[in-house]
């Protein structure tokens, strides 16, 4: 059996090489400094060098980013695992504020971080607003009303399978069972910097956010549940705005009223999305994502 280390860092990308290792490239000091490991999840064809160790690159032809942050998962041989985004910035003491967050406290088994939006544009902001509002520093609790996403949460390895779970689990429902169980906690000090310039593509990367959770997170579907998520989906967009107002209120912010009139159009394209995810399935939208 192989020797566990302390941490284990997922960064699945849907982008080719040079791209697919600079976020691994940035973290590799910190995360060799204590033993860890790094697992670079990509499904593109591996034409240059892979990144030095600690690093290991997972290799999974066409796969999207679901199925490859599902596919590292069996992969990890960390204590713990921290899941990023190849678009996500970290301090350099990153990996040892995951590891001091867990330490003393065997009962939890997830700690959701804070983040930081670092592109300036209005339709990038609020592309990050949208999705990262709940999450903006301080938090005095989980947010009960959103799951935490991928690139702010790391998880006990004990609560990860030992083999790949269905695409969305990790995103949509273990994130939630911890929550609800009482097993994951806040640590403010695990922040990160969400840098991902959308522009315009943001429309329909939003379309395809709410088509693929609605399509991965509901399973089977009955009629009856058919049409309750149907007006759930409906009444999104109020609430999705409603929960970005309240994060920036929270934290101390303020946004212009054209990135507020941008959320509200992103809030529609992901109503859209979960939609016709209840009706279609997630389709070919998780492919779109990164």
């Amino acid at each position: 059996m192989t020797a566990a280390v302390p941490i284990t860092v997922i960064v699945p990308t849907v982008y080719a090489p040079p791209r697919a290792w600079a976020a691994a490239e940035v973290l590799r000091e910190q995360v060799s400094a204590i033993g860890g490991e790094i697992i670079v999840a990509t499904g593109h064809e591996i034409a240059t060098p892979a990144p030095r160790p600690p690093c290991r690159v997972l290799h999974a032809p066409g796969t999207d980013i679901f199925g490859l942050r599902a596919a590292a998962v069996p992969e990890a041989r960390g204590d713990l695992v921290a899941v990023l985004e190849d678009h996500i910035a970290v301090p350099d003491d990153y990996c040892i504020r995951v590891v001091e967050a867990f330490a003393g406290d065997k009962d939890v088994l997830a700690v959701v971080g804070t983040v930081t939006n670092g592109a300036p544009r209005v339709l990038d902001r609020a592309s990050f607003l949208l999705t990262w509002a709940p999450f903006l520093a301080p938090l005095d609790e989980v947010p009960q009303d959103r799951c935490p996403a991928p690139g702010a949460i790391a998880f006990r390895r004990s609560a990860l399978p030992v083999t790949a779970p269905p695409d969305g689990w990790l995103e949509y429902e273990l994130p939630v069972e911890l929550r609800d169980q009482g097993r994951m906690k806040v640590a403010n000090r695990v922040s990160v910097v969400h840098d991902q310039k959308v522009g315009l593509r943001g429309f329909s990367l939003q379309y395809h956010a709410g088509r693929g959770y609605s399509g991965l997170e509901h399973e089977p579907r009955s009629s009856v549940g058919r049409r309750e998520r149907l007006r759930q989906a409906a009444a999104i967009p109020k609430t999705l705005v409603d929960q970005t107002r309240t994060g920036l209120r929270r934290s101390g912010q303020r946004e212009s009223f054209a990135c507020m009139s941008a959320v509200t159009a992103f809030a529609v394209c992901n109503a859209l999305g979960q939609m016709a995810g209840v009706l279609r399935g997630a389709g070919s939208s998780p492919k779109h994502l990164e």
